[in-house]
């Protein structure tokens, strides 16, 4: 299956990981118990994935993060924290993390997010899906050149900026910080459309499907642009997804 590196300060957690992983029929090629570790660990060892905690010492998780990333760009890195790190988890997504995953951990939880990330990064191969797996809906947050878009939180609301030039390496990006959001209550979250009027029908649909995530999940969101081609499009393409567009953020109270 894939090589695992795990990265956390508490033993127990490090040995539930490592026989849930096992168990799986994953290799974990090696343990740290803080992000410095863990960085040495990676150049050592260059697994397919690592679980990586948030809050450690001497380095934390996001600092791991960004020096792994720095030097392997490629690298898949999930996330674990708890439920009061929202903040630092939204840190982790914009600085690469592939996925992250909400503590407790179960079995299914871990499971499925490492399925996800290595079938998207292609590392999955057919005979190891596991039984029952579901499709990927992770990809790479906001890694390379062509992201081409921006997230920003505002007294607790995201606003996704979709820039002229965005690509699918980018919406895949905002697909996975889309995913990483559902978990938080309130969630409200503003697209910002300015620039797309090109955007493929494809690449809309991309975006289409965060925003029913997103309500799915009892979310609100809103929709900004200012040009009036592009929001007769939207209407015209979903009238009830899009009816009502904003032309000014503004208009929006935060």
């Amino acid at each position: 299956m894939a090589r695992i590196l795990i990265v956390d300060d508490s033993i127990l957690m490090r040995r539930n990981l490592r026989t849930l992983l096992t168990e799986a029929g994953h290799e974990v090629v090696a343990e740290a118990s803080n992000g410095m570790e863990g960085y040495k660990e990676y150049d050592k060892h260059r697994p397919d994935l690592v679980t990586m905690d948030i809050t450690m010492p001497v380095m934390s998780g996001i600092d791991s993060l960004k020096r792994i990333l720095a030097t392997y760009p490629d690298a898949n890195v999930i996330m674990i924290s708890a439920l009061d790190q929202r903040n630092m988890v939204f840190e982790a997504i914009q600085s690469g993390a592939r996925h992250y995953i909400l503590k407790p951990i179960t079995m299914e939880k871990i499971l499925k997010t490492i399925h996800d990330v290595l079938k998207e990064a292609g590392l999955l191969r057919a005979d190891a899906v596991p039984e029952g797996a579901e499709a990927a809906a992770a990809a790479g947050a906001g890694k390379g050149k062509n992201a081409a878009f921006s997230i920003e939180n505002k007294n607790g609301v995201f606003i996704i900026s979709l820039l002229p030039h965005i690509q699918e390496e980018g919406l895949q990006s905002v697909r996975t910080a889309v995913q990483g959001f559902l978990f938080m209550k309130p969630l409200r979250v503003i697209f910002h459309f300015d620039g797309v009027e090109a955007m493929t029908d494809a690449r809309l649909g991309v975006i289409k499907t965060c925003m029913r995530n997103i309500q799915a999940a009892d979310g609100s969101v809103r929709v900004v642009t200012t040009d009036i081609g592009f929001m007769k499009r939207l209407r015209e393409d979903d009238e009830e997804l899009f009816s009502r567009i904003y032309t000014d953020m503004d208009q929006i109270i935060l």
